[in-house]
């Protein structure tokens, strides 16, 4: 048993790398419209396994507590998943089981991993052989990503990101929203990787894999991806700066990272206009608002949507890309729910006649309450809450030790994960996206145990030459 925890731990790291893989398969499987995909497959058998070495490992290290919180939490969501599905199958006007089922599961696959990440990386630190692959296997995963991007796009073989406008790109992945989302929340793991081994200057090559991923993002297009790239390079220069100022480390590394990291901002402002689908997404939104005023004159007018789409302010609209036109129709579903529907949540897009009408909001806190309810939405993000809550005290506890690289760029990465899951959507209950989000979750929260238990910042897990 002891062995089979060990080597699923070490298994746990390598599936990180293989995420890019099982998305461009997927995404070719999606565009010759074959249902059920590779990817999908392949993740929900390794939930499967990981809720196995999930049981196998509290048992086997007899914490009683801990294994009676973690069981009990999961009987609990069990619980209420099985009552919103029987509430719906009653009570929503369209109950399609095949649909219901696959958003649950994949609904599910975050509290599954972000729990196995966390006893894995308990274990191979155990072992002394975690901070040999964490942030490695994310570092080589971005690299895949940059890769795939970068030949789609000089082959011209590259979907598009906006298909209907044909800007941006999305290499061999399907959805840029996800792609956007896992290179949001991976890229500061990236930086954080390169920055520590450029503490030797025979290593400026590592800084290419950081260069290739911010001219990825910008070819993604999408606001997500160019917020974190931005957001993280900021990050990483007042990390710099905050370590250059308390004279900890090397001041020749340091000087030399405020110098890259300032030379990689203005790099980014150059090729944002020329190359960027973000630039162009803001003036086709103008147009577009403009073009919905003048057909409002006409005869034919705007139907519901599109007239609510022109009275949204349109800071707002472009920011969230309509998706507060998909939150009000959405929201005055569940208005119209039962009680046990408020409680438990309606299910999949709330209520619809047609699957083809069925819509998600795509910003996920507000899609989970409506999926699970008041009740069941608050025990579904209650691992969030918890782990938001804890590395937030943690953070402002130990301030002045919250700057080195490793600590700026987890948090930056799980800042991101959260903030990403409200503006795009598709992070929380996408198991190609957070995948990224609970592994950089869960590598901040086992480095804050420590922290706590020790009473200082185990540096043992910090990036290894």
């Amino acid at each position: 048993m002891q062995s089979f925890i060990r080597r699923y731990s070490i298994f746990l790291m390598l599936y990180i790398v293989f995420q890019p893989v099982l998305d461009a398969i997927t995404g070719v499987m999606t565009k010759a419209n074959i249902d059920v995909t590779f990817g999908v497959l392949v993740r929900m058998l390794v939930m499967v396994v990981t809720v196995a070495f999930l049981l196998m490992y509290l048992l086997l290290n007899r914490n009683n507590k801990k294994g009676f919180i973690v069981i009990g939490y999961f009987v609990l969501l069990a619980l209420m998943a099985v009552i919103s599905l029987f509430v719906n199958y009653k009570q929503k006007e369209l109950f399609v089981p095949s649909l219901e089922l696959t958003t649950l599961a994949k609904s599910l696959y975050y509290p599954i991993m972000l729990l196995g990440y966390i006893y894995a990386f308990e274990e191979l630190h155990h072992d002394g052989i975690l901070n040999k692959y964490f942030p490695r296997v994310v570092f080589y995963a971005v690299n895949i990503i940059s890769l795939v991007m970068i030949i789609a796009h000089f082959t011209g073989t590259g979907f598009s990101s906006y298909s209907y406008y044909n800007l941006g790109e999305s290499g061999w992945f399907y959805a840029a929203n996800e792609l956007s989302a896992i290179v949001s929340i991976s890229f500061p793991i990236l930086v954080w990787y390169a920055t520590d081994l450029l503490s030797k200057a025979t290593r400026w090559y590592y800084w290419i894999s950081v260069v290739l991923a911010i001219y990825s993002a910008l070819l993604i297009g999408t606001k997500g991806s160019f917020i974190a790239i931005i957001f993280g390079s900021i990050m990483a220069l007042l990390a710099a700066l905050v370590q250059r100022i308390q004279r900890k480390g090397s001041i020749a590394h340091l000087n030399g990272m405020i110098v890259v990291m300032i030379l990689t901002l203005v790099g980014i402002g150059v090729g944002y206009p020329t190359m960027s689908a973000v630039s162009k997404t803001n003036d086709l939104h103008e147009e577009m608002i403009q073009d919905k005023k003048q057909r409002a004159k006409t005869k034919k007018g705007l139907n519901k949507d599109q007239k609510a789409y022109v009275k949204t302010n349109k800071y707002v609209s472009y920011i969230f890309s309509g998706r507060t036109i998909y939150f009000e129709n959405a929201a005055q579903n569940f208005s119209k729910a039962t009680p046990a529907q408020k409680v438990f949540g309606m299910g999949y897009a709330t209520s619809f006649k047609k699957v083809k009408q069925a819509k998600l909001v795509e910003m996920d806190y507000i899609d989970i309450i409506f999926q699970f309810g008041f009740l069941g939405g608050i025990v579904y993000l209650l691992p969030l809450i918890f782990s938001f809550i804890y590395l937030l005290i943690l953070f402002f506890r130990h301030f002045k030790d919250m700057w080195s690289f490793k600590w700026a760029m987890l948090v930056s990465s799980v800042l991101l994960g959260f903030g990403m899951a409200l503006l795009t959507g598709h992070v929380i209950e996408a198991p190609s996206v957070s995948i990224y989000f609970v592994t950089s979750l869960a590598f901040a929260l086992y480095n804050a145990k420590l922290f706590n238990k020790n009473k200082k910042d185990p540096v043992e897990l910090d990036v290894i030459e």
